[in-house]
C-alpha cells in the first residue's frame, strides 16, 4: 500500500492555534483519513524532526483542554504550561522589538531577524535552548512509543508539505525523502512575504523567502489554493527563474467550508455581543489584525459615516497580528470604543458563528489574499459581503457579493449610506440555495490531484 505522509509540523508542536492554516491542515487531515479507506492508501501525518519522521496523532493536532472536574489539578497544569509557553515567545518577540528600537542599524536587524540556520540572534537561541528541548521531549516520545521511529519513505511514496513549516528547518528531512525517490508535494497559500513583504513581519518575511527558495531544490509540484495563487506563483518563478522552473508541475484547489454548524448551541455567547446586536446594524470584519487586512480603510470609512450621522456599529473579530501598533491605539483610543465599535480576539466558534448569523454584512477590505476564507463563511451563512475589488476576491465571490474601490473610501462609505437608507441589493444577498463546496470535496480535490501530480 502506497502512502502519503503528510507534514503538520507546525501545528504539532503549536496546537493552540485556530487560525487560516491551522484549521486548513486539520480539516484536510481529517478528511484525508476518510478518503484514504477507500483509494489503497495510507494516510501517515508527521512531524519532521531532526531529520527524522515521526508519527503524530490527530488528537495532538488539537489543544488539549480536559474538563477542569474530571482532571482537576492536572488541567490547570497544561493551562499554566500553555500561558508559560505563549509568555516566552511573546517576551522573546518583545525584546527582539527593543533591541531593534534601542539599535537601529541594518546589521542589528540582520543579526536580530536572520533564519534559525543563518548565524544570529534566532540561531544562537535555537542552538542552546530549543534544539536541546525538543530532543529531550523526542527521546520521551521515543521511550513512550518507539513504533514512531521506525517510520521509512520509499520509492512511490508521497511527501504532503501541507503546514506552514517556514520557521522550521525541514529540508534535511525533506532530502531524504527524495533521495528515496518519493515524490514531494507542497501546498503554497500565497506569496504574501515575497510579492507584498511591506505588510508582514521582518522576521516572517526573512524565514519565508528562505523556506520557498529551498523548496525549489526538492519539490516535484506545488498545488495552490486557489487559481489566482497558481498564477501568481507561475508568473513569479517565470521572471525569477525562466525555463529552469519548466519540469515543476503545478495545480490549485479551493479551500473548503463546514462553519454551518446547525447544531451550536447558543449558550456561551457574551453578554457584550448580545447587547452589540441589539442595539444597531452591526458590520463584520473577520480576520487577524495585520497591515494587509486594511482596517485602516475601514476605520476612515466608518468615521465619516459616525460623522454623518448614520447609526451603525463595526465589530472587529481577530487576533492582534504584527506592525500594528498605530490602528491598535486608534482603535483602543477611539471615541466611541465599545459603543459603536467593538474589537473581540478571542471569540469561540459558537460566538464566530453568532456574529455571522446576526450582523448586517461582512465587510472585508484585504489587500491581498490566498483566498479569502471569511467571504465563503459568511455565504454559507446567508451574510452578504461588500469586499475589495481584487482578482482573488472576484475568483471566490464572483457575482454574488458586492465590490468597493480600495483607492477611494468614499466609494464604500456612499454605497453603506445607501444600504442604510434603502437596503441591501438583491444581486448582494445570498441565495437560500448558496453552498459552497464541504472540506470532503475540497479535500478529494486536493488528493486526487496530489496523486495525479506524483505520477511520472
Amino acid at each position: 500500500m502506497r502512502k502519503i505522509f503528510v507534514d503538520c509540523s507546525y501545528l504539532s508542536e503549536h496546537p493552540e492555534l485556530n487560525t487560516g492554516i491551522q484549521r486548513v491542515v486539520r480539516r484536510v487531515i481529517e478528511n484525508l483519513e476518510i478518503l484514504s479507506e477507500s483509494n489503497n492508501f495510507e494516510i501517515i501525518p508527521v512531524n519532521i524532526s531532526n531529520s527524522k519522521f515521526v508519527r503524530v496523532g490527530i488528537q495532538n493536532l488539537y489543544q488539549q483542554n480536559e474538563p477542569q472536574s474530571a482532571l482537576g489539578e492536572q488541567s490547570t497544569k497544561v493551562n499554566y504550561k500553555t500561558a508559560l509557553k505563549d509568555y516566552a515567545k511573546n517576551l522573546y518577540k518583545a525584546v527582539r522589538t527593543l533591541i531593534v528600537a534601542l539599535l537601529p542599524h541594518q546589521k542589528v536587524k540582520s543579526f536580530i531577524f536572520a533564519p534559525r540556520d543563518v548565524f544570529g540572534l534566532n540561531y544562537i537561541v535555537d542552538s542552546l535552548f530549543i534544539k536541546p528541548l525538543k530532543l529531550i521531549l523526542n527521546r520521551r516520545a521515543v521511550l513512550q512509543n518507539t513504533e514512531e521511529e521506525n517510520l521509512i519513505i520509499q520509492k512511490d511514496d508521497i511527501l504532503l508539505l501541507l503546514d506552514s513549516t517556514w520557521y522550521m528547518n525541514i529540508w534535511p528531512t525533506v532530502k531524504i525523502a527524495k533521495e528515496s525517490d518519493a515524490k514531494i508535494i507542497a501546498v503554497i497559500y500565497d506569496l504574501i512575504p515575497i510579492t507584498h513583504s511591506q505588510f508582514c513581519d521582518e522576521f516572517l518575511v526573512s524565514v519565508f523567502k528562505k523556506w520557498f527558495y529551498d523548496s525549489l531544490n526538492y519539490v516535484d509540484g506545488f498545488i495552490t489554493i486557489s487559481n489566482t495563487v497558481k498564477k501568481d506563483l507561475i508568473s513569479f518563478l517565470d521572471d525569477e527563474f525562466g525555463d529552469r522552473m519548466r519540469d515543476k508541475k503545478f495545480d490549485y484547489f479551493l479551500l473548503g467550508s463546514d462553519f454551518n454548524y446547525d447544531n451550536m448551541q447558543e449558550l456561551t455567547i457574551r453578554d457584550e455581543l448580545n447587547k452589540m446586536f441589539e442595539e444597531r446594524p452591526t458590520y463584520l470584519i473577520v480576520c487577524t489584525v495585520e497591515p494587509r487586512k486594511n482596517h485602516k480603510y475601514l476605520l476612515d470609512v466608518f468615521d465619516e459615516l459616525w460623522k454623518q450621522g448614520i447609526d451603525v456599529n463595526l465589530c472587529i473579530v481577530g487576533k492582534v497580528g504584527w506592525k500594528v501598533e498605530l490602528i491598535m491605539n486608534r482603535i483602543n483610543e477611539h471615541k466611541l470604543l465599545n459603543n459603536k465599535l467593538f474589537h473581540f480576539s478571542n471569540l469561540n466558534d459558537e460566538e464566530l458563528l453568532y456574529c455571522y448569523k446576526h450582523s448586517k454584512m461582512l465587510l472585508f477590505p484585504s489587500v491581498v489574499e490566498g483566498f479569502g476564507l471569511p467571504i465563503v463563511e459568511s455565504m454559507t451563512n446567508h451574510l452578504p459581503v461588500l469586499a475589495s475589488d481584487t482578482p482573488i476576491h472576484r475568483e471566490v465571490g464572483g457575482d454574488d457579493i458586492g465590490y468597493f474601490n480600495l483607492d477611494n473610501t468614499d466609494d464604500l462609505v456612499s454605497q453603506l449610506i445607501k444600504i442604510e437608507k434603502e437596503s441591501i441589493p438583491e444581486h448582494m444577498i445570498p441565495k437560500s440555495d448558496y453552498k459552497w463546496q464541504d472540506w470532503y470535496t475540497s479535500t478529494k480535490i486536493l488528493f486526487d490531484k496530489t496523486i495525479k501530480m506524483s505520477q511520472v
